[in-house]
């Protein structure tokens, strides 16, 4: 019996061209840009009196044709087709093969080729079939194509064929043969014919071979790694599959990985970490080994994260594994570690939890079952509490020096803050002592406040108890962004009295961002006067404290702002000491080991419910910062339960 498949004449040698396409305007006026015109075939081979149908896929409507050489060919359109014919008598060239074009134009101008071959008659040839045939193995298939003939291709086959080999349906100008079963030593004959009679004839030989891979080997990254294919270079069909551990016995399926085949494409699909050989086995006996390791997972933690922060020395943070290999542990604690953590664990939810100590950064190591490591970084981040209305913080320092006289007369004192306003209101007051020594900004409206030092200087040096200059101010020339501004920004600002200085000049000195600031008296009267030869600390006045954040027992003194630290130093800082400390955390331990650090408030711990945040300057708990409420006359005590802001330092040397 024999098999018979034709092919139309219209899909000869399809071969997209370029297409010209452009816009107009039609009587001055913009009628939009025009489609492009487009043909499903752009070029065609024809014999001499056939026709061919090409079908406008694309356009504007009011479609022309013309031919380029119309004694070789002529075209016609009827809606969207259009017809080319061949002249049954045309003059061909000597090679009996002639070329033309065909245009076709729409109402837009719009232009499309077709380039058409027209001959007397096409030799039938195919590509890469050699005069010996084709051979095949087993479950391979080979695709021939027609490069010359004349349309209407058909193949046919010596009877039984279809028992050897699998011949396709002819798809424009080719078509495939797969291989069935070995044809020993008599090749399946197919015979290709076109419209005008041509043929050719070829054997195709179906063998048996030895089983041959692409490659031997498959490794994934992890088990969730994408799928890897391996090619079959040769083989027999009827391909399984088998697996070995370790050089044991085979089974039929494996944990570490699944193989399949399509074709002659094995796909391997990796399913848990481990080895395993993967034997693949044809149906004719003929066998290859695929070794296959599938490594286990990189540690990862969730929404990729890379390192872990905390809040604030007193809060805990957690991070979940999202991936590894089980049996997950951490590194016991070091004492570089113990200087920042607490305690470092995993929960039964594979969540890594951390719990605060004090702030910095460190490094703790997790580990699983399968031995992968990840060195996880750990910053405890210092936070900023906020305050204003809600919150201030008192420093009993009046009843301190009750109970510590020598501490009463400062020669040199020094305050520092690192703090963020918030708000621009006048007279805020963000820490010193009311009528002593104060950090505050000036009274001068809600906006473009500049920072001052409030302070007292008695008019006669040697008696404190005499007449003193009214209320004297230095001012800084730089003025105070925030929030309300929409200028906000991180400040360290150090305010330094030296009553051993001869002038108010240099006994009081104010340094923004660690640069001294050019400060400005508010009245002439004590620019250059003496100093007085030191600050009374029991001379507070307004609350009687030390205060951050309010001054004057007033409610419309209070320092909007979010505190990150404070220091109190019994000397005067000198430029380089601020620079180069200006954004340290001191630890409690190298804190209250600084015999000039008398106080040092870090209201870091990230939490609610805070009564008091510890003084860890030697004076110790008799100046812890006690939160009090605030824009009231008389406050009280209450836990801070407000916010905390990030920090950042305000400057960088």
């Amino acid at each position: 019996m024999k098999k018979n498949f034709i092919l139309p004449l219209a899909a000869i040698l399809f071969l997209p061209l370029s297409v010209t396409s452009c816009t107009e305007e039609e009587n001055g006026e913009n009628i939009g840009e025009a489609a492009s015109l487009l043909l499903d075939n752009n070029s065609v081979t024809l014999v001499q009196g056939h026709d061919i149908t090409v079908n406008i896929t694309s356009g504007n409507g009011d479609y022309s044709v013309r031919s380029f050489d119309e004694s070789v060919v002529t075209a016609t359109v009827e809606g969207t087709a259009v017809t080319i014919h061949a002249v049954e008598n045309s003059t061909l060239g000597e090679d009996d093969v002639l070329e033309t074009t065909v245009l076709v134009l729409d109402g837009r101008k719009k232009v499309a080729r077709v380039e058409v071959l027209v001959a007397k008659l096409w030799d039938l040839t195919v590509e890469d079939v050699p005069e010996e045939g084709i051979d095949l193995f087993i479950g391979e298939t080979r695709t021939v194509k027609i490069l010359t003939g004349n349309g209407e291709y058909a193949v046919s086959a010596t009877e039984g064929a279809d028992e050897f080999v699998k011949i396709s349906e002819i798809a424009g100008q080719t078509f495939t043969l797969t291989g069935l079963l070995e044809t020993g030593d008599t090749p399946v004959q197919l015979t290709l014919t076109d419209s005008e009679g041509k043929s050719v004839t070829f054997p195709v030989e179906v063998n048996i071979v030895d089983l041959e891979l692409a490659s031997n080997e498959a490794v994934f990254s992890e088990p969730d790694a994408a799928a890897q294919y391996i090619n079959i270079v040769q083989g027999n069909n009827g391909y399984k599959f088998s697996y070995s551990t370790g050089g044991g016995e085979t089974a039929e399926t494996s944990d570490i990985v699944e193989a399949s085949v399509s074709g002659n494409m094995i796909t391997l699909k990796p399913k848990s970490r481990g080895s395993v050989d993967v034997i693949v086995t044809d149906q004719k006996g003929s066998s290859e080994t695929i070794s296959v390791t599938v490594n286990p997972y990189e540690l990862k933690l969730a929404e990729n994260a890379t390192s872990i922060t905390v809040a604030g020395f007193a809060n805990t943070a957690s991070v979940k594994i999202a991936r590894g290999n089980g049996g997950y542990t951490l590194s016991e604690l070091t004492d570089e570690n113990k200087k920042y953590l607490k305690s470092a664990r995993i929960d039964e939810n594979d969540n890594i939890v951390i719990e605060a100590d004090w702030l910095g950064t460190t490094t703790i190591e997790l580990s699983d079952d399968a031995g992968k490591t990840l060195e996880v970084p750990v910053t405890v981040a210092p936070v900023a509490a906020e305050i204003g209305s809600d919150y201030c913080f008192r420093m009993g320092i009046k009843e301190y020096v009750e109970n510590h006289p020598d501490f009463d007369h400062q020669e040199q004192l020094t305050f520092e803050m690192v703090f963020y306003p918030t708000y621009s209101r006048a007279l805020q007051s963000f820490i010193g002592l009311e009528g002593v020594f104060l950090l505050r900004c000036e009274n001068n409206g809600d906006e473009n406040l500049r920072f001052e030092i409030a302070t007292k200087i008695h008019k006669d040096p040697s008696n404190l108890s005499g007449d003193t200059y009214s209320d004297p101010r230095f001012r800084s020339r730089q003025k105070m962004g925030n929030d309300r501004q929409g200028n906000g920004q991180w400040y360290h600002i150090a305010i330094v009295f030296d009553g051993t200085q001869p002038s108010t000049k240099e006994a009081y000195k104010m340094y923004i961002n660690g640069v001294r600031e050019e400060l400005t008296p508010a009245s002439d009267d004590y620019a250059n006067v003496s100093p007085d030869p030191y600050l009374v600390m029991s001379g507070v006045k307004g609350d009687e404290a030390l205060m951050i954040g309010r001054s004057g027992n007033s409610e419309y003194r209070l320092g909007y702002c979010a505190v990150a630290q404070a220091r109190m130093w019994t000397s005067a800082r000198t430029e380089t000491q601020i620079r180069e400390n200006m954004c340290t955390y001191f630890t409690p331990d190298e804190a209250s080991a600084m015999k000039d650090l008398a106080g040092y408030w870090v209201p870091s711990e990230g939490i609610g419910g805070i009564d008091a945040f510890r003084n860890y300057g030697y004076v110790g708990e008799g100046l812890d910062g006690i939160v009090y409420n605030n824009a009231v006359s008389k406050i009280s005590t209450t836990p801070f339960n407000g916010t905390y802001k990030s920090v950042e330092c305000p400057h960088s040397y």
